[in-house]
């Protein structure tokens, strides 16, 4: 770095400025690619899924997102390998040990033997879990880039603007996911939570540039986008209740988001880059099959509870129902685990994940690099 800050200096202003330091240049490509892992399935799904779905490179690309949208969820299990974090399960057990297996053997068991009624009030709580927990990603990713920007954390009321929008789309998620699966006597009231956030959206969407407006002088090109892509991240609920308008496009913009994140975490720690190594490959590899294999399993796991077999054996469809559940509950495990994993607030947290986004919180090394 210091051979790099010397030559830099050497260099006329303008050709300098076009060369920064590397931890700034990865901070651009980061910011970069998750605009790029939100932006692109959301445009995908409206624009061409739609519309050419018998067409197989759309087909095939469809698959794509669908399977990273779902296998996202195990490469959380890369935590449990890295040396580094599991000093933080280590003293917290019961969040990151206990509650998860709890969580994925008592849904699998619940969901085989509940009534199909009983099933369907499960997946409720499961929806809306859900779409709470994209918010919570969406107030990190917020943050993420405000630090990356300006090097200060989002104001209360642009978090609460994103919050807002999150809570619109926990109602409008029910009117795409669960109408088909509900008692008939909800369908009403999910009808009517669906028209208020529709309604409500606008009031939303006017209170966010509010915010906006006030702390004007605070926000860059990059975070205004990530601040307005927050707060619409479930705006197209309200475009289409079909699944690829209406859930497939923010779900999807998820789980990339989140890989993008595992890749940096994966990438920027372990042995090869406390030896010096830029990036650390073996990591990248575990992340990566845990992805693949883990990953092709919560995707298919569903299809075995379409298998004609179920309507003859009682004890495989408990079986495909347990499998299932329990996938339900892996989901909701990696929803618990996130919410501890990137507490900033805590300090054991704070200090794993600075130091693998290095080049977002160490502001020493824009000061060494501006020199």
């Amino acid at each position: 770095m210091e051979g790099f800050v010397q030559s830099k200096q050497m260099l006329p202003p303008a050709v300098a400025a076009a060369y920064p330091p590397a931890h700034i240049r990865t901070r651009r490509y980061f910011l970069i690619a998750l605009l790029a892992a939100t932006g692109v399935p959301i445009a995908f799904f409206i624009l061409l899924a739609p519309s050419l779905e018998t067409v197989p490179a759309i087909v095939g690309m469809k698959a794509l997102f669908l399977f990273l949208g779902t296998a996202h969820v195990p490469a959380t299990l890369y935590f449990y390998t890295d040396k580094e974090f599991s000093k933080i399960i280590r003293n917290h057990r019961a969040r990151y040990i206990y509650v998860p297996l709890f969580l994925t053997v008592a849904t699998g068991l619940l969901f085989a033997t509940l009534s199909l009624s009983g099933q369907a009030f499960l997946l409720l709580v499961y929806w809306g879990w859900q779409a709470f927990h994209y918010g919570r990603q969406n107030i990190g990713i917020y943050s993420f880039a405000s630090i990356a920007e300006t090097g200060k954390s989002p104001h209360a009321a642009e978090r609460l603007a994103i919050d807002l929008g999150t809570v619109l789309g926990i109602a409008g998620t029910f009117k795409v996911l669960a109408v088909s699966v509900s008692p008939d006597y909800l369908r009403s009231t999910i009808d009517l939570f669906y028209q208020a956030g529709y309604l409500t959206f606008f009031g939303v969407l006017g209170f966010s540039i509010i915010v906006y407006l006030k702390f004007f002088r605070d926000t860059t090109v990059f975070k205004t986008v990530f601040y307005f892509a927050s707060v619409l991240f479930f705006y197209p609920i309200f475009i289409s209740t079909s699944m690829n308008v209406g859930f497939f496009t923010y779900a999807m913009a998820h789980g990339l988001q989140y890989l993008v994140f595992m890749a940096i975490v994966s990438a920027n720690g372990g042995a090869e880059t406390a030896r010096g190594n830029k990036v650390s490959y073996r990591n990248l590899v575990i992340l990566s099959l845990l992805v693949l294999i883990v990953g092709f399993a919560f995707w298919r796991v569903g299809d075995l509870r379409q298998m004609p077999i179920l309507s003859s054996n009682r004890a495989y469809a408990f079986l495909a129902d347990f499998l299932f559940g329990a996938v339900l509950g892996a989901t909701m495990s990696h929803f618990v685990v996130d919410a501890s994993a990137w507490k900033l607030r805590m300090a054991p947290q704070r200090a794993y994940i600075s130091k693998r986004f290095d080049f977002i919180f160490n502001k020493n090394r824009d000061a060494a690099g501006e020199a």
